[in-house]
């Protein structure tokens, strides 16, 4: 599968073209970030919908992606279904443009969504900016007739100035102004499903226990996708962690 794309808000929602490229279309951003696959985080600030068919937006420090999700990716839906807003959450998606020109709408199809804390949020803006500031460094030299094919192409399309480029410079500055100084991968470990699942547990339910509904939303709030969730209460039944006392209900012993 091909990597996922990392750019910010106001990069993204300013893209006006798509590139047809031997391995499929790309959706090219003023930065020169070729998209076909996305990862972003930041906060769920709006959704939208129920059933097959949602949508949401999700802020980063720069503006704010449009992001949809339909029956094509059921656990997704489910998932965006029970987070409340505002929360953090990281997604997967695939890159879209519709229209062209002044009136194109890019957007996100959401592959997979979690919640996350504020520490991984301030890694992706951490990351998101080198990522930046590199394609911003190849627009410059393809200013100056070097660069890459894809800066060269980007620079063509968007017409990009010097100007422009600082000016670019200037929105990965603010985004990196949000985020913590301090934070290292290292403040990052991962963590089993069951293990996740049965701390979000433990101050739910009371003597009747938790219908399974509201063990998996649980779940999704601790960073779970929704079929994540499932399987790790399946787990936990298994290994006899929780008993369902009644038909729909679980409870921890």
């Amino acid at each position: 599968m091909e990597p996922a794309e990392r750019v910010f808000a106001r990069d993204f929602s300013a893209a006006r073209h798509t590139v047809d490229s031997g391995d499929g279309s790309y959706v090219v951003t003023p930065t020169g970030a070729w998209c076909r696959r996305l990862f972003i985080v930041g906060a769920l600030t709006e959704r939208r919908g129920s059933g097959d068919i949602m949508q949401a937006r999700i802020a980063d420090p720069t503006d704010a992606f449009r992001v949809t999700v339909d029956w094509q990716s059921p656990d997704a839906v489910e998932t965006l279904g029970y987070i409340e807003p505002p929360a953090f959450v990281a997604v997967t998606g695939r890159a879209t443009l519709t229209g062209s020109g002044s009136r194109a709408y890019a957007a996100v199809d959401i592959e997979a969504i979690n919640v996350v804390d504020r520490t991984v949020r301030d890694l992706w803006v951490q990351k998101t900016a080198g990522a930046t500031l590199d394609r911003l460094e190849a627009l410059e030299k393809a200013l100056g007739g070097g660069g890459n094919d894809r800066a060269a192409t980007a620079l063509r399309l968007y017409g990009t100035t010097e100007e422009e480029i600082s000016g670019m410079a200037g929105m990965v500055r603010t985004a990196l102004a949000s985020a913590r100084p301090d934070i290292t991968p290292g403040d990052i470990a991962p963590v089993a499903g069951r293990e996740i699942l049965l701390a979000a547990l433990g101050d739910e339910g009371g003597a009747r226990g938790i219908g399974i509904d509201d063990a998996v939303a649980a779940g999704v709030r601790a960073g779970l996708s929704a079929r994540d969730a499932r399987a790790a209460l399946e787990e936990l039944l298994a290994a006899g962690e929780c008993y369902q006392p009644a038909s729909g209900m679980i409870k921890l012993i």
